[in-house]
């Protein structure tokens, strides 16, 4: 059986209205991210969801981590309701963020490992989760400033995460150790004050 693939994502609002949404393999370390001009906090978490989705195609199953229980419960509890319904709510209305949401469930349909998606509560002690976080505020602090995004990079370890400042009006991004070399995730009670856990069944 092929090897879970696990991906954090998080998805970031700012004042202005900008957002910022990134994603982080817990394998290999590779992540991406962006943003918008505009949105809000629910359009970024389903962005980084979709997003992260079409950047693994396969047949390995895919578990894609969120702490939005918004972005979540609409694409694993809601969405076949909605969608036997012409995608609208119990009440008739147009589901909210419908093209994000068909867009998700379009990539999960065409990809051909399974997907499921985990809620994971934020600011915990999750290392991937916090690398994810700090990776969608500064995307939307790039867009507020009128700069965009950070692009697709490669960091050699899941350890390391970018330093990235703006200098001459391109990115330059250093990879910086910023904590000791990840662990595999292990389950819950165990560990020395773990309070989080990745998991899943397919």
């Amino acid at each position: 059986m092929d090897a879970v693939i696990i991906v954090s994502t998080h998805g970031s609002a700012a004042p202005s209205g900008a957002i910022g949404w990134a994603w982080i393999n817990h394998a290999g370390g590779q992540f991406d991210s962006g943003g918008a001009a505009q949105g809000n906090d629910q359009v970024a978490a389903l962005s980084a969801l979709l997003r992260a989705i079409e950047a693994h195609p396969g047949s390995e199953p895919l578990l894609v981590e969120s702490s939005s229980q918004y972005a979540i419960r609409s694409v694993s509890e809601w969405s076949e309701g909605w969608k036997r319904n012409d995608w609208r709510s119990p009440s008739g209305d147009p589901v909210p963020n419908l093209d994000l949401v068909q867009g998700i469930d379009s990539a999960v349909a065409e990809r051909t490992g399974p997907v499921r998606f985990h809620w994971v509560r934020g600011h915990v002690g999750n290392p991937y989760n916090e690398r994810v976080d700090q990776l969608a505020g500064f995307a939307a602090e790039e867009w507020a400033a009128g700069r965009g995004g950070v692009g697709e990079m490669l960091v050699p370890d899941a350890g390391m995460i970018p330093d990235a400042e703006l200098r001459g009006g391109g990115f330059t991004v250093e990879a910086r150790e910023v904590a000791p070399p990840l662990t595999p995730p292990a389950p819950v009670g165990t560990g020395a004050g773990r309070t989080w856990v990745s998991g899943t069944l397919f």
